[in-house]
This record gives C-alpha cells, structure tokens and sequence, in this order.
C-alpha cells in the first residue's frame, strides 16, 4: 500500500493511510479470524478501484463515486481498529466495509447504468453514516432495533444487485428502493434531526422495507433455485447464515447438532464453513478464550433444519439476499434424500420448482 500513496490521486493519499493502518492492525495474532479475512477482501477491491480510478479513460462521474465509496469504507475500515471499539462493533463495522467494497466492480463497470451507480453509492454513502460514525444509537431501543434490521436488510439487498444473475431491470429498482431506504435509515437516527424529523423518517423506513422485501422476492423468484449439488449449496447457505445472522441466535439454535466441547467451552464466533465427507460441512469456530480456529464435521441432514430455524422462509431474501436461493436448494435436497424438513423452507423451496 505504501507505493499507492505514490500513485493514487492527493485526495486519495488519506484513504490509502487509513487502508494501510487497517491492514496493519489485523495481522495482530489476537484478531480474530472473520475480522482479518473482511479488511483482506476490502483491501483487494479497494485495490483494484484504485486502478480504475488512476486510468485516464475512466468517466469523471464513475471516478467521483469511485473516490466517495472508497473514502468511506477506510473510513469505516479505520474507525473499527480504533482502541476501545468493542468486538461486536468492530465486527459490525469491517463486515460492512467488506460488503460495500463489493459493489465497487459494479460501480466501476462502464456498462452499469448511470442512475444505478448513483443508487449504490448514495446507499453506500448512507449506511456508512448510519451504522459506522454513530451507530444508529439515537432513540429508544426499539426504533434502535428496527434500524438494525433495516441496516442487514440493505446489506443483504446489496448482495442481490451485484449478484450477475439478477435480472437488470429488477436490479434497478432494488437498487432505488435500497438507497431510499439507506436514506431514511440515516434520517431516523440523525441526533440533529428533530423528534419530528426522525419519527416521519422511521415511518418512510418501514414502508421502503416493505417495498424492498417484495423486490427482493422478485429478484429471487426471477432466478429460481440453483442447479448446484448439495454440499455445495449447504456450504453458501451455511456461509451466508454464519455471516448475517447474530452468533447469540446461532448458539442457541445449532447447540445441539455441534460437538459437546464446544457447548461447554462457548462459542464465541461462528467464521465459516467448507465441503468435507460425501453430504458434510467443516464447520469452523472460535472458542471463548482461543486464538486459534476450532472445527468439526457436521451432516448436512443435521445442520439443515436448525440453519432454517434461525430464519424463516418469508424472510430468509430479505436476510441473507439471493444466497437465500441456496439455503432453499440445500433443504429441498436433504427432504428428498433423507424426509428431513429444514422449517419452513421445505415448503418455499417446492413452491419455486
């Protein structure tokens, strides 16, 4: 990163500090595994922005967003290694520096239309502010929660639009209905918006999830359920939920499918999961108390129901995105091997055939 300072744009130099620092940071030992492997991936995409910024040929309006969204996410990617930022929120914040750096090749493309440019960066540029610089805290617990869940829903619509799969027209008008409700997310937790102000905000929020949910089905129902095997549809399921999903809902629902050691140890956090033996997963932890990654083998036929108990089916999309689809082609394939029913998603799953 230090020969990019050299390279980028003056007003990218800060950025690139930033970037650096970030990077630094996580080869600390102690940090924990999912937090080094999201700057890692943001760094990347990070990197190659740059080089699409410095190329002469690139639109000033693409270059512009360009510079924004990458200001923003190491501004992000710095603000979460800052001494005293507790675990959860630094967690918080590098996953959705990672998530936002991933839109950043659609941005970049030249082919992507100009107004859904402009929806990504401006949804980009309004969940940075509102969960990352003071994290949607302003108002009671409630509204406070709500802004929670809207803020993983447009991360989850996030994955949707840049999914190649999704149709353009439909990825057009989830990306408008995401930035309007990126935008009203940031208005309700605005602590120099009035009372006023911010209750007519929450209520534009809920409707926007609302319109946003149904575009999100749309978008998944366009596609319909992947022709991937089982492993491989557990695995993106298994990944999509370890990532979306609060780990506190994870240990209470996968505690009795995963070994004994690991209930009576505690698990701190649920990083990933890989392929293993014919219709398995190695599944990977963190253990209160260790560095180090734990993992074990877990059937699938196993896994499969109580990955569907943490959401259901009416709102596994507007959770997880289109990586949803796999969760459903996973549970679909365990019924016909095996007639194990995954909750609700059984039922969805056959609907889409």
């Amino acid at each position: 990163m230090h020969q990019k300072e050299k390279d980028v744009p003056k007003e990218l130099v800060p950025s690139v500090k930033r970037l650096s620092t970030a990077l630094r940071a996580v080869e600390d030992p102690h940090t924990p595994p999912h937090v080094r492997d999201a700057t890692t991936t943001s760094a990347q995409q990070v990197s190659a922005a740059l080089e699409v910024i410095g190329a002469p040929d690139t639109p000033p309006a693409t270059r512009r967003q360009l510079t924004g969204v990458v200001q923003q996410v190491t501004s992000t990617l710095e603000a979460a290694q800052r001494p005293g930022v507790r675990p959860d929120e630094r967690r918080t914040a590098t996953f959705i520096a990672a998530r936002a750096t991933s839109l950043l090749p659609l941005i970049g493309d030249r082919k992507t239309p100009p107004q859904l440019r402009r929806d990504l960066t401006e949804s980009v540029r309004h969940l940075t502010h509102a969960r990352s610089e003071r994290g949607g805290t302003t108002g009671d617990s409630g509204s406070s929660a709500d802004r929670t869940r809207a803020a993983k829903a447009v991360e989850a619509s996030w994955a949707t639009i840049r999914d190649p799969h999704t149709p353009g027209n439909l990825q057009k008008e989830l990306a408008k209905v995401t930035h309007e409700t990126s935008s009203s997310l940031d208005r309700a937790g605005d602590p120099e918006a009035s009372a006023d102000e911010r209750d007519q905000a929450q209520k534009d929020l809920d409707k926007q999830l609302d319109h946003m949910k149904k575009e999100l089905e749309k978008a998944a129902s366009a596609q319909g359920l992947p022709n991937v095997p089982l492993p491989k549809a557990a695995e993106v399921c298994t990944n999509a939920v370890f990532d979306y999903v609060d780990d506190d809902v994870l240990i209470k629902k996968l505690g009795s499918v995963l070994p004994k050691k690991w209930d009576t140890e505690g698990v701190d956090d649920f990083w990933k999961s890989e392929e293993a033996k014919k219709n398995a997963l190695d599944i990977r932890v963190l253990l209160r108390g260790q560095e180090d990654v734990t993992d074990a083998p877990v059937q699938i036929k196993r896994l499969a129901p109580k990955l569907a108990d943490t959401i259901p089916a009416e709102y596994l999309y507007v959770t997880l995105g289109t990586p949803g689809l796999n969760c459903l082609r996973a549970a679909l394939d365990v019924y016909q091997v095996s007639g194990v029913t995954s909750g609700t998603w059984v039922k969805k799953a056959k609907e889409m055939e």
